[in-house]
């Protein structure tokens, strides 16, 4: 999960439309960044039907040490890689419409 949400850090940090707009090829650097977010994606999913199979675990289980506080943790933990899961489709979703915007505006004009 950490890499996931390092990975959000660096997105969000950086402002992704600004980077396309001024970049030499726009609609590489689009597909670039859309790749990537794709990979993201994939990885947010992944690591969420992790988290849902501990969360099970726990459930079916309680005898654990501390298991009432490891599935609160695991649930919270779920909840905010569905936020940024939500969030990076939302930024996908950004990327697709410029890399329309950018194909119609280089393209149609020949």
């Amino acid at each position: 999960m950490a890499t996931i949400l390092n990975r959000y850090d660096s997105i969000m940090a950086m402002n992704v439309c600004g980077m396309i707009e001024f970049a030499e090829d726009p609609m590489k650097m689009a597909r670039h960044l859309e790749h990537h977010m794709e990979d993201d994606i994939s990885k947010a999913k992944r690591e969420g039907n992790e988290l849902i199979s501990e969360i099970e675990k726990l459930e079916d289980d309680m005898s654990v040490p501390n298991a009432e506080a490891l599935l609160i943790a695991k649930k919270a933990e779920l909840m905010k890689l569905h936020e940024i899961h939500e969030k990076l489709r939302d930024e996908l979703h950004q990327i697709t419409s410029m890399k329309a915007a950018i194909y119609d505006a280089h393209y149609r004009k020949r």
